[in-house]
């Protein structure tokens, strides 16, 4: 199933009550001024992973505004109006059309009564909202059609009980509508479908505990949503798949904290978008979109196959095996195993064994690298036509006998997928395709740094070298892998932004005295470089990841491939899943490779 990661989000802005919709071109974002009445909006131009958003404009009066938008740029806003008697909260609409950076507004019309109005629009001009009635906890709906800058309204209709509704449609009159338990943290949700002037329900159903949900679909009835934890201010997202009257939900997950999230997406889904409240009146942002990261490099090779390993980009985890709980906390790097990691679109793993064979961090021990191997192997036993590089170094203790071992405990759990030959016309890894790596199965890398797999030689393991390795020329695989070791984002982004553009391609024979920067350079080539975006804290890796993983989509949004032609190959995370590094890969990757074009001929959604 497609699944969306939205990751940590970037403040855009401040205020209270925010709301946001995009159809992939632009993004509109509504809110309401953290100290009054007033309304407040934004367009956003979408720029791969982050939205570069415009001045904020004010609009109208009101409270808790939503809003949405189509394909021709036509934009719907409701709100509601406070009134000093509880029955008497009125609910205006208005009609605008996207005008560069700004909006072309109709006037402010009442069309109801009510309080937490939701509203969605498709690209027919079919409108349909929600809302909570103002004394009572039922909902309602109505249905409206786009007439210039009005709209003709249906009778209303109540549909449910309950609080805080929101709604969306597509272009085959698809409806969705979750809302709140009036009374518990319970999250409900009904399937409808346009009728003429009303809709045809289905029952509603329960589908999660949680608070203040938001729903956007699709025009192939495939859904986001966002919700918050109850009691707490966690948000969590889930993707499902709309069938007859019934969603299949994929399993939530944790993206962010914060309170009242909204989303939007395209038709297409090709972009998605959610706005929550944080603290101190903050508004904060992020993107996603609709994919099956476990099918990352399978649903790329349409238009990847050709391309060779250096011309590739994809996650990478730090510390891969660092994950588990306990004294190993003090240690911990990222909170997903394996299996969890290649599903989420990690490619590129870091093990670090030691001579009892479990993972270690310094004084730390993590799992078992038996385990280690048995969730990749659940994974390709599912049939992945993916490449994972398994990276192994910083050997602890080793000697021969330990080292024969590990190759045992390889062979015997991950020897059906390992790649142990290259093809002849290809002198080195990178220079293979994706798609004769992948030409008929998922394929393993195992490469080995230090001596090992060339002392004790053996098909299917391959000799690794880092950039300034003095034998660089013995290396399969060559590797820039030099981190910041500083604990200020800023600082390590400007240097690691900096080793990139000075990158050649070629190895580094001498560095300068005290310095990581080369000054002689070698003839053997440095295959991939690893853009190590990490923070290095004595502990507590997550609050040091945490400003680094929200910001890596907009500073690589404005990364071209240096002078030489050279680009971030591996993103190399903490908390990996957190900073939606198979979304902003594959973006990479087209643009580095002037794909675009040819992805949207040839790339169709795998479920």
């Amino acid at each position: 199933m497609q699944t969306i990661q939205f990751g940590l989000a970037v403040q855009y802005d401040s205020g209270r009550s925010n709301d946001v919709d995009t159809n992939g071109k632009v993004a509109v974002e509504v809110h309401n001024s953290q100290a009054s009445a007033s309304m407040w909006y934004h367009i956003g131009q979408v720029n791969e992973a982050t939205i570069n958003w415009g001045a904020s404009h004010k609009y109208s009066d009101g409270y808790h505004p939503s809003i949405a938008i189509n394909n021709h740029q036509t934009i719907v806003e409701v709100h509601e109006t406070s009134n000093a008697l509880p029955w008497n909260h009125k609910l205006y609409y208005k009609v605008g059309q996207v005008n560069g950076t700004t909006i072309d507004w109709g006037g402010d019309d009442d069309y109801d009564s009510g309080v937490q109005p939701s509203v969605a629009i498709n690209d027919f001009g079919d409108v349909v909202e929600v809302h909570k009635s103002q004394t009572y906890n039922t909902l309602w709906y109505r249905v409206g059609k786009i007439n210039g800058k009005s709209i003709e309204w249906s009778a209303s209709h109540e549909y449910d009980k309950g609080v805080t509704p929101s709604v969306t449609i597509n272009n085959h009159g698809q409806i969705i509508a979750v809302h709140k338990s009036q009374s518990h943290d319970k999250l409900w949700y009904r399937v409808g479908t346009l009728a003429g002037s009303k809709i045809e329900w289905g029952p509603s159903r329960q589908y999660q505990d949680g608070a203040n949900p938001s729903i956007a679909i699709t025009n192939e009835g495939t859904l986001v949503e966002v919700h918050q934890s109850q009691g707490l201010t966690g948000l969590w997202q889930l993707s499902g798949e709309v069938h007859g009257t019934e969603i299949q939900w994929s399993t939530s997950f944790n993206y962010d904290s914060g309170s009242k999230p909204r989303c939007g997406i395209s038709s297409d889904g090709q972009l998605a978008i959610q706005v929550h409240e944080g603290s101190m009146f903050g508004m904060w942002f992020s993107t996603s979109r609709l994919m099956n990261p476990s099918k990352f490099m399978e649903n790329l090779l349409p238009i990847t196959k050709e391309l060779p390993l250096r011309k590739m980009t994809f996650p990478a985890t730090h510390d891969t095996g660092m994950y588990t709980q306990g004294l190993s906390t003090l240690a911990k790097t990222q909170d997903q195993n394996l299996y969890g990691q290649l599903s989420g679109g990690a490619r590129y793993f870091d093990l670090r064994p030691n001579e009892n064979l479990d993972i270690y961090h310094g004084p730390i021990t993590g799992p078992s690298l038996q385990s280690v191997l048995d969730d990749i192997k659940r994974f390709y036993q599912e049939g992945h036509r993916e490449l994972a590089i398994l990276k192994f170094s910083h050997f602890d203790n080793f000697d021969a006998a330990i080292y024969e071992k590990m190759k045992t405990l390889i062979k015997s759990t991950l020897g059906p997928w390992l790649y142990t030959q290259k093809p002849a016309n290809k002198q080195r890894l990178a220079d293979i395709t994706m798609g004769e790596f992948l030409a008929n199965s998922g394929k393993i890398l195992v490469v080995v740094d230090g001596n090992w797999a060339l002392n004790q030689k053996e098909a299917g393991f391959w000799v690794y070298r880092d950039w300034q390795s003095s034998t660089a020329e013995k290396g399969d695989l060559t590797v820039f892998d030099i981190y910041s070791n500083t604990v200020s984002f800023d600082t390590m982004k400007q240097d690691q932004l900096k080793k990139l553009a000075l990158f050649n391609g070629l190895c580094c024979a001498k560095q300068k005295d005290n310095s990581w920067q080369c000054q002689t350079f070698s003839k053997v080539p440095c295959d991939l470089f690893l853009l190590s975006w990490t923070l290095t804290p004595p502990t507590g890796v997550w609050f040091a990841a945490k400003e680094a993983n929200r910001h890596l989509g907009e500073v690589m949004a404005g990364q071209e491939p240096n002078a030489q032609g050279y680009f971030a190959n591996l993103l190399y995370l903490d908390y990996f899943e957190f900073a939606r590094p198979a979304f902003i890969s594959e973006l990479l990757i087209k643009r580095y490779n002037h794909l675009i074009s040819e992805a949207k001929k040839q790339i169709t959604t795998a479920v």
